[in-house]
């Protein structure tokens, strides 16, 4: 197989696999979530301040409880899930927060790692031809 047809190949995969990646990352159900979806999701991504690493969906304490009902008070009255993971958050600290998929740090966590792989993909494949063509040149 010629070098040409090999790096179309490489190409090719390369594509397909950023293709992957991005679809995965895409927002999936464009239906908007039900009020009790969105109770389940927040107090999901909250830990428990009194529990042991538990998070207010888990926890069977009064105290999960009754936090799990001021969140239902909260989206039944209107507020985003932005405002009341950061009411939670400005009350406890950003440690009780357990899901941190919106900030940019988390994103970096995604796109670094494939980064690395296409640029180690890349490397790769310039060395091979560096050796190839080193190896055409001495014979």
């Amino acid at each position: 197989m010629s070098d040409r047809a090999k790096n179309a190949i490489f190409a090719v995969i390369a594509v397909l696999a950023l293709g992957v990646i991005v679809a995965g990352l895409a927002p999936g159900d464009p239906t908007p979530p039900t009020d009790a979806e969105r109770v389940d999701a927040l107090a999901a991504a909250i830990k428990c301040p009194f529990c042991n690493g538990e998070s207010l969906k888990e926890s069977q304490s009064s105290v999960a409880a009754e936090y799990r009902a001021l969140i239902a008070e909260r989206v039944a009255g209107g507020a985003t899930d932005d405002e009341i993971i950061d009411e939670f958050a400005a009350r406890f600290g950003d440690s009780y927060i357990l899901d941190t998929s919106t900030t940019g740090w988390s994103v970096a966590l995604w796109i670094v790692p494939v980064l690395a792989i296409v640029t180690g993909a890349g490397v790769v494949m310039w060395m091979y031809r560096s050796a190839k063509q080193r190896s055409k040149v001495t014979t």
